[in-house]
């Protein structure tokens, strides 16, 4: 029966040889003892050949790559007998190797992945335990691909050369290798490496200057609950860095991925900038981001005032997460700090303002709990300049809605109209041109005034500017001497107003300001019938209304008696 077992896996190895790579190739034992005599065999072909202990104990083999890609070298396993075996360079130094699983329990395959350029390799096997006149079956599977890492790369001056954006792939060959990649960004923006995670197996890998100096760093998450890739993002200057991975638990010979993605922005703060002297300068009204890379890291940033202000500093806030935000002058002195909001109900801005004078102030954002690779936002604002009350043009119309221009405005403003006790009653969309025009129901029919604020992108709401209104308008008073009463006996009475426009509309109120008539002037003069005035004398009174406008005020005209 264990024959038989020890058959069937020898039988399962070739077989999974031979669907791996295709072609069985059939080499005969010929003594390759040295790389000087090895034999030259073809990639994604199986071998096969002895090892008969009569001065051989080991072969040697070579095979040539055309273009680089990835190897992999696979070879059967048996129990109770095994090989070690290399990939090797024409000076011996190896790439990878290891040694064929000999257990009770060996089945199929024992492989090796490893990132080659074009060029001639050696495959080295050699007995490792009763490994004599047994044979041995294995290939060399070669795929091309230039995201891979190619070995030697365990220096920062062999370091692979990678572009932004684009997937890699590579695998730790043993406890002491490391991997290098160097890259350029074009421009300052965001840098985050994207790493795989994989339960069991963790990978240490960090983001370096050329100097050596570690940007950003992470430790892949191993445990069995893992199942994404994960990210550290660090904002770097135009340049060349590197990329440095090697083991950190149980890696080796296990493949990994990664990505160093790339976005170009002006916004985002560059390491280093961990004191004030390094402070990344900054302008006022724009958001601008960061990453605190460990619970020490400490980010500065520098603006200028060139006169005194009101300065509002901001701070995004998140559940569980939280900044502490400190403010300097110029000679160091704390002009005051705080720290976001970060219950589960934390969101929106966290803001404090302070009344500065003209000067050169720093920031300071370092962790007050459970900041590390969160993304945050910072912004330092200042007020919108006020809005100069000979910008604003009120018209106080007479029956129709009321109009409110605001001129001089910048495309993007938002303006804000508050009553005269300071309610808010009326905001324009953000404006697209210079001017946006209010349409009021009602300002009132009296003189008034109202408040106007403007706030431009990137900046506080300006303060508030008064700004008066004058009444509408009331159609001037008829002349006492413009209007002539007849009490006749007998008819009805007449009364006659002259210096009128057309359309003008007439009105006749007694003495007691009951209104009696009216009339609309087709010309400069109306007249007005009134059955009975009274037999003795008297007086009344008389308005004019003209179009647009309100009702004049009532002038007195006396009567004689019938």
């Amino acid at each position: 029966m264990k024959k038989y077992l020890m058959a069937a896996s020898a039988f399962l190895g070739v077989l999974c040889l031979i669907l791996v790579s295709g072609v069985l190739k059939v080499s005969a034992n010929v003594g390759l003892d040295s790389m000087q005599v090895a034999k030259l065999i073809n990639v994604n072909a199986v071998n096969h050949a002895i090892l008969n202990g009569d001065g051989d104990y080991e072969d040697y083999w070579k095979f040539t790559l055309k273009k680089p890609g990835q190897v992999t070298f696979n070879i059967n396993n048996y129990p109770g007998y095994a090989w070690d075996f290399e990939i090797l360079d024409g000076s011996g130094n190896e790439f990878t190797g290891g040694t064929t699983d000999y257990s009770n329990k060996a089945m199929g395959l024992t492989a090796r992945k490893v990132g080659l350029p074009a060029g001639t390799y050696y495959i080295h096997i050699e007995d490792y335990t009763n490994s004599i006149n047994k044979t041995y079956y294995f290939a060399v599977n070669f795929e091309e691909n230039a995201n891979v890492e190619y070995e030697f790369n365990n220096s920062s001056s062999a370091a692979n050369k990678i572009k932004l954006n684009t997937p890699y792939v590579g695998e730790i060959q043993n406890y002491s290798d490391e991997d290098y990649y160097r890259f350029t960004l074009p421009e300052s923006g965001a840098v985050t490496l994207n790493m795989s995670q994989k339960a069991g197996i963790g990978w240490n890998a960090s983001i370096l200057n050329l100097e050596g100096e570690v940007l950003s760093e992470l430790t892949t998450e191993y445990s069995s609950n893992v199942t994404k890739p994960t990210e550290r993002t660090v904002g770097l200057p135009k340049g060349e860095y590197l990329i440095h991975i090697e083991d950190y638990s149980s890696s080796t010979h296990q493949p990994y991925a990664f990505n160093v993605k790339f976005a170009k922005s002006t916004a985002y703060e560059k390491e280093f900038n961990d004191n004030a002297q390094q402070a990344n300068s900054i302008g006022l009204g724009k958001n601008y981001y960061g990453h605190l890379q460990s619970y020490n890291d400490a980010d500065y940033f520098t603006f200028f005032l060139s006169k005194p202000s009101s300065v509002s500093l901001e701070m995004g806030r998140k559940p569980s997460v939280s900044w502490y935000m400190s403010l300097y002058n110029s000679n160091g002195d704390e002009v005051g700090s705080f720290n976001t909001k970060y219950d589960q109900f934390a969101n929106g801005i966290e803001s404090k303002r302070y009344s500065l004078p003209a000067g050169r102030y720093y920031i300071s954002v370092n962790d007050y709990t459970n900041t590390r690779n969160h993304k945050y936002q910072l912004a330092v604002k200042v007020p919108t300049p006020s809005i100069s009350s000979k910008s604003v043009q009120i018209t106080n119309y007479v029956g129709k809605s009321d109009s409110v221009k605001v001129s001089a405005l910048a495309k993007g403003d938002v303006v804000k109209l508050f009553d005269s006790k300071g309610k808010l009653f009326a905001t324009s969309k953000p404006v697209s041109g210079t001017s946006t025009t209010f349409s009021i129901k009602q300002l009132g029919k009296n003189a008034g005034f109202i408040y106007v604020s403007n706030t431009r992108s990137g900046m506080l709401e300006s303060s508030r500017v008064k700004v008066s209104f004058k009444a509408e308008p009331k159609t001037p008073k008829p002349s006492a001497s413009n209007i002539m009463i007849k009490n006749n006996k007998g008819k009805s009475d007449t009364v006659i107003v002259k210096g009128l426009k057309k359309s003008d509309v007439v009105k006749l109120y007694s003495s007691s300001g009951k209104y009696l008539s009216s009339k609309t002037s087709t010309s400069s003069s109306a007249t007005l019938t009134v059955k009975q005035l009274g037999k003795g004398s008297g007086s009344v009174y008389v308005t004019v209304t003209r179009p647009g406008m309100n009702e004049s005020d009532k002038v007195k005209k006396t009567f004689k008696a019938e």
